[in-house]
């Protein structure tokens, strides 16, 4: 396991530095710009010399413990132009390069535009495409509670995402089994199997990604 992690550091050091960063394997505690304690990073990614990335790598997304690493990203997004990534093979294809590890989530207005977008087509009674367009909704206001929240795992499979999600205490109990009973519908549709009742499970994914932007985002934005 650890001739795989690493090979995978190894790997997105690369990248990094093949996009011009400046990059520093297993930093020592005098190379890292601020304390950090005991801990120390896989990688220190430079931007500049006032910003950048620590960077934590695991082999794989599953069974991986955030409690710690959220206390380091809530450590490190204190400092102002430093952000604290979290990257596991499960991120990484052949092709991508160093910049796909940092693209940018949806903004709140997109979120919302997109969730209008979800409203008429359910208005005009494209059911799937509403499923659709609501879930990939989901998803991204998933992602950005997650980097909101300092919870390290924004590029977590869905899955996953939602397992730490509710473990962190960002989702309850009974939003926790609806997003996993949805992931399943969503699951169908991508896959080309039909979907009983879609008309009832548009509902229940509209109205979860409703309560939860009330949770998560309850000022309406302002235009």
């Amino acid at each position: 396991m650890k001739e795989i992690h690493d090979s995978l550091t190894r790997k997105i050091a690369r990248k990094y530095e093949k996009a011009g960063y400046k990059v520093y394997l297993e930093p020592e505690n005098t190379t890292l710009p601020f304390d950090l304690g005991y801990y120390r990073p896989d990688l220190l990614v430079l931007k500049s010399e006032n910003s950048g990335y620590v960077i934590e790598v695991k082999a794989r997304s599953v069974h991986i413990s955030v409690d710690r690493l959220r206390e380091i990203a809530e450590t490190v997004t204190q400092h102002e132009g430093w952000r604290f990534l979290l990257i596991t093979g499960d991120d990484l294809l052949p092709t991508e390069a160093a910049q796909d590890l940092e693209k940018p989530f949806l903004s709140w207005a997109q979120i919302l535009a997109r969730k209008e977008k979800g409203d008429k087509l359910v208005s005009l009674g494209e059911l799937e495409g509403a499923f659709m367009v609501f879930w990939g909704t989901f998803e991204a206001l998933l992602r950005n509670q997650a980097e909101q929240v300092s919870i390290p795992i924004e590029r977590f499979p869905t899955s996953s995402l939602i397992n730490h999600l509710y473990s962190q205490g960002e989702l309850s109990i009974a939003q926790f089994d609806g997003a996993k009973e949805l992931l399943k519908v969503s699951n169908q549709l991508v896959h080309g199997f039909q979907t009983q009742n879609l008309a009832k499970v548009v509902t229940e994914l509209r109205n979860l990604l409703a309560e939860l932007l009330d949770l998560w985002h309850p000022i309406p934005l302002q235009n």
